[in-house]
């Protein structure tokens, strides 16, 4: 429906702002919207029904992150109720101490930690559902083609994982077996592995079978030897300009200026040998104007974000101690957040 370039976009516009931000409100927001992607244009994906799924892990990041922060965290003037205590002491030493006064900010904190983690899930599984995932690995850079394969694995490893569950329970169903529970569950974990695994490495297999990423044979030995000592050059110019800017607040313009150097040596190598990779196009992919509105939807959300960060950092952050307050919103946070539906506003209507 979209081009792959266009979903790229519409993942890191939604991955940047749950990666800032652990206000609960920001996060819902989020994820209402991916939730309304998801519903309206996952339908014809294979994956659709594993939505539940991923959804019931979310669920369950959120219960334990909220247990484990009330149990360990002990901060907090609201307090709720108090739990008996236990305490892990090491050769004298406090190792682990959990219950004790249970507060309504460390359920707080836990519940923001827990929806952070559901918003980066939840993203992450929309987008695999959504993209096209044969389009997504021919677009990969032609400098990457020694990862090609292994990105095969890692990309279509999550789809078929849910497939391959979709099946083994379809298939439990015919014989008369009733799910009830988590216990039901878990014999379907070694072969829903597997299984997953398989389908993907054959993918990879099949690949690097009909010369994925093939490289042009080369006899000049000194070139390929410069190209990596300019690469490692470059690297450690990376490492070296951090460094500076992070360590030397009086010449933090030398650490940027390292820095930009050996990113652009770094760039211009690896461009260098893309050169190499024979690559070639059976059909290229159509940049309709419907991606053009959806992409620009998302660089303007990320900008939006990015300003709003670089401006008043506090706006994005909560943190409910010492006492809880009301977390913050920022209209036009969500705003920028709700331009994650543009997908949904730009499809194609269905003629009936």
């Amino acid at each position: 429906m979209y081009h792959t370039v266009t979903w790229t976009l519409w993942l890191l516009a939604c991955i940047v702002p749950a990666m800032l931000t652990k206000n609960p409100l920001y996060l819902v927001v989020l994820l209402a919207a991916v939730m309304v992607v998801y519903r309206i244009l996952g339908g014809t994906s294979p994956t659709f029904g594993s939505w539940r799924l991923f959804l019931r892990m979310g669920l369950v990041l959120i219960a334990f992150s909220m247990l484990f922060t009330s149990l360990t965290a002990h901060h907090g003037q609201t307090v709720l109720l108090t739990a008996p205590s236990l305490v892990i002491r090491v050769q004298g030493v406090t190792f682990l101490r959990l219950g004790g006064d249970i507060t309504l900010e460390t359920l707080v904190y836990g519940l923001a930690n827990g929806l952070n983690l559901m918003a980066i899930l939840l993203v992450f599984a929309t987008f695999n559902a959504l993209v096209n995932h044969h389009r997504l690995l021919r677009s990969i850079p032609a400098f990457m083609y020694q990862t090609g394969v292994v990105t095969s694995i890692a990309v279509t490893f999550v789809p078929q994982l849910a497939s391959s569950l979709t099946d083994l329970r379809e298939a439990q169903a015919i014989r008369g077996h009733r799910f009830r529970g988590l216990r039901d569950l878990l014999p379907l974990f070694a072969p829903l592995l597997s299984g997953g695994l398989e389908k993907a490495v054959q993918l990879a297999e099949s690949m690097e079978a009909r010369g994925f990423g093939e490289v042009a044979q080369s006899s000049d030995r000194r070139r390929e030897l410069v190209q990596r000592t300019l690469i490692a050059v470059a690297m450690f110019a990376l490492m070296a300009g951090a460094f500076i800017y992070g360590y030397y607040s009086s010449r933090q313009w030398v650490g940027v200026l390292i820095t930009a150097a050996g990113l652009s040596l770094l760039l211009g190598n690896l461009l260098a040998m893309s050169r190499r990779v024979r690559r070639s196009h059976y059909r290229r992919e159509l940049w309709l104007p419907r991606d053009s509105l959806v992409s620009a939807c998302a660089i303007v959300s990320m900008a939006a974000i990015g300003v709003i960060w670089l401006l008043d950092t506090e706006s994005l952050a909560f943190y409910p101690y010492p006492q809880f307050t009301f977390p913050p919103f920022n209209p036009l946070v969500g705003l920028a957040l709700l331009s994650a539906v543009a997908p949904v506003l730009a499809a194609p209507q269905q003629r009936t």
